[in-house]
């Protein structure tokens, strides 16, 4: 390079074309987070009609007497649980939230500079009272797995464990995850 443009403070010299963290990649990555948030787990089968089939109720009736794992979804195990016979309405099915236990979100741009990147705010339930903030790495090296490896993070313990031994907020009262976090200003 006969000019190379000036390194950040971790002595990278971004160019300006893939840059991880311009404004578009940035905005990019950033409306890819906010819709897993938004919208959690979708299926094709969200919001329409059904009914309880023989083979669900056979299989809530076992699940609701002997107890053990099932892949039946709540609203179908308890309208059996409420007296729900074969071929009786059940609720459609809705969204999942795309992390469990998280709720109230904000998805934002953090940082200057260099080191810009896209970070969520979020409180959990088990954590009254406390936000929590998660900077992900920049998009081009996890091709958009940053919030599949947050919710695995969150979903193995990860924020439990973070807060055996709580670590300080900041300013603004954030308490920032410890795990896989890029440094921020």
């Amino acid at each position: 390079m006969d000019n190379p443009p000036p390194a950040d403070s971790a002595r990278i010299f971004w160019t300006t074309w893939g840059n991880p963290n311009s404004d578009q990649e940035l905005d990019h990555q950033r409306a890819q987070i906010e819709d897993a948030f938004r919208h959690g787990w979708r299926s094709a089968d969200d919001g329409l009609p059904r009914v309880l089939t023989d083979h669900a109720y056979a299989q809530a009736r076992t699940i609701l007497s002997h107890g053990g794992w099932t892949g039946l979804d709540q609203a179908t195990i308890q309208a059996v649980r409420d007296g729900a016979q074969p071929g009786d309405p059940l609720p459609p099915r809705q969204p999942r939230p795309f992390i469990a236990g998280v709720t109230d979100t904000e998805v934002i741009i953090t940082g200057h500079g260099a080191r810009r990147g896209v970070a969520v705010l979020f409180s959990h339930q088990d954590f009254p009272g406390a936000r929590f903030g998660h900077r992900f790495p920049l998009e081009p090296y996890g091709e958009g797995h940053e919030k599949i490896w947050l919710m695995e993070e969150i979903g193995t313990g990860a924020l439990h464990r973070m807060m055996r031994n709580e670590p300080a907020a900041d300013d603004a009262g954030i308490i920032w995850t410890t795990w896989g976090n890029p440094s921020s200003d």
